[in-house]
């Protein structure tokens, strides 16, 4: 499973600039940028990287008794 990070860089005029990495597919990624909406507030733009478009990870657990 990859590493998930988060950049956040605050800019001289003050915009507030998130580098997402470590979630691929556009579910992933649009969850991680709405967690990060709730933390910084409105977000102005958003910019996909190449990850949003690869396939989604997806973990399995079986249990057996």
């Amino acid at each position: 499973m990859n590493q998930k990070e988060f950049a956040i860089t605050i800019t001289p005029d003050g915009r507030v600039e998130i580098h997402i990495q470590g979630y691929k597919g556009t579910a992933g990624c649009n969850s991680a940028a709405a967690m990060m909406e709730k933390i910084v507030g409105h977000i102005d733009s958003q910019r996909e990287t190449s990850e949003a478009y690869e396939p989604e990870e997806t973990v399995r657990i079986d249990q057996h008794h």
